[in-house]
């Protein structure tokens, strides 16, 4: 089966896969290396900016549903919709309180917090990624 829900779903995968990667290897890393004085605003203006990137983060569990409910069983499909839904699991229960206590200023043990637990997000989506390159190839 192909549909436009499909192409959505991948596309939210892919574009979610690439920023988490350079946030996970780039942005998180380099919270450590912002001034104690500067990082309240620093953190502000990169929370600002990002959420406009993973906006796909929150349209992927509708496309995932909508794959499902066209027909879509297999096991890809059940681990796309279980990957997201531990994904937003982390995201609310690991990701958002450690940036609460990041707004209030720099702290190294949250910063850590945020590399390790963020690892999850990173290793289910690049999951995804390559179930969803194994099909593509197959055609």
């Amino acid at each position: 089966m192909h549909s436009l829900w499909i192409d959505l779903h991948d596309f939210c995968v892919i574009w979610m896969t690439a920023v988490i990667w350079l946030v996970q290897v780039l942005v998180y890393p380099n919270f450590r290396l912002v001034a104690d004085s500067d990082f309240k605003a620093f953190h502000k203006r990169h929370c600002d900016r990002i959420s406009f990137l993973v906006g796909p983060m929150i349209a992927e569990p509708f496309f995932v549903a909508m794959v499902v409910l066209e027909g879509e069983r297999n096991f890809e499909w059940i681990f796309h919709a279980i990957s997201i839904g531990l994904i937003l699991a982390a995201t609310a229960i690991l990701s958002a309180p450690t940036h609460s206590l990041l707004a209030n200023g720099k702290n190294e043990y949250s910063i850590n917090r945020l590399i390790r637990s963020n690892w999850i997000r990173t290793i289910l989506w690049s999951i995804q990624l390559i179930l969803i390159l194994a099909r593509r190839v197959q055609g």
